[in-house]
């Protein structure tokens, strides 16, 4: 992987905590399913993902959630786009604009598959957000009384003055009632506000891992399987493996210095976790590597 020349190892070094080398004990983590929460479709990638490189060439990107069951009860890592998207004919163009939108379709809902793997909604103990856009905050109010796991920072950005995460499906395009404006995720909806890294069960089986930098309070999760080992969700930290092998950094052009110092920081604590902890990268929305994956209703342990 090469290093950017921006860094200094020392300056890097401090960032680069790592949670406790715990293994998961008897009766922790034993499968996690990959849930298909979507399909985007852009234009051009190098308008967000890759800027001055692949000018002109569509992507393809899959949203995948995912589902682990511990011994302690289920986890839900992100919601995915809105399973209303399965319903829309045409799919779902968040600013109506098809000429430089992501364009969103959904085959499968989210609800129809936790039913295929006979999960209840109210089977799922907890949610984890990685991050609160469109993409992946979408069902969260289909589960109106579940615990969301989320970075204080990302909650206080996302319910700033301006919402900067609040994009809507337009009322009309759905069967709700006009001019309903409820955003996909509720302020009054139960949360445990997160500082940094946080061991969800209490064994070291799976950990939130604060990676700022695409947005304030972005995290990644790292999750330990008893067969599969050790595996890092990047969620939005990195999209795509081009990027992940070139420290391209999306929406570069446009970002200040601080946060594209921050997310370089981050995809550089993931590689220093990936190598301590020997971890697979499943990065979400890489459309090769997810095709390679098998998808619920099989599973990993």
């Amino acid at each position: 992987m090469k290093r950017c020349s921006i860094w200094s190892v020392a300056v890097a070094l401090l960032f680069l905590s790592a949670p406790g080398r715990a293994q998961s004990k008897s009766g922790g983590v034993d499968r996690l399913y990959i849930l298909d929460c979507g399909l985007g479709h852009a234009p051009d990638v190098s308008t967000r993902w890759t800027p001055g490189f692949n000018e002109g060439k569509p992507l393809d990107i899959p949203v995948n959630c995912y589902l682990i069951h511990h011994a302690q009860g289920y986890f839900l890592w992100d919601t995915g786009i809105s399973d209303r998207v399965a319903a829309l004919p045409d799919g779902w163009y968040p600013t109506n604009n098809p000429a430089k939108d992501i364009h969103w379709t959904r085959a499968k809902t989210l609800m129809s598959q936790l039913k295929e793997i006979g999960v209840a909604p109210s089977d799922i103990r907890s949610i984890g957000i990685s991050h609160t856009h469109p993409d992946h905050i979408g069902n969260i109010e289909l589960f109106p009384h579940t615990k969301v796991l989320i970075q204080k920072a990302e909650y206080e950005f996302y319910f700033g003055p301006a919402k900067p995460g609040a994009a809507t499906l337009p009322a009309e395009a759905l069967t709700v009632p006009p001019g309903d404006t409820t955003p996909k995720f509720s302020k009054d909806h139960p949360v445990q506000l997160v500082i940094e890294d946080q061991d969800v069960f209490g064994d070291g089986s799976v950990v939130i891992i604060s990676t700022p930098g695409h947005t304030p309070g972005h995290e990644s999760l790292l999750v330990h399987l008893p067969k599969t080992g050790w595996v890092l969700l990047s969620a939005d930290a990195v999209h795509l493996q081009t990027n992940w092998d070139n420290w391209r950094i999306p929406y570069f052009a446009a970002m200040p210095t601080e946060q594209k110092l921050e997310t370089l920081l981050s995809m550089e604590r993931m590689s220093k976790l990936m190598s301590f902890y020997h971890a697979q990268l499943w990065i979400n929305h890489e459309q090769e590597q997810s095709r390679s994956q098998k998808h619920a209703p099989e599973y990993y342990q």
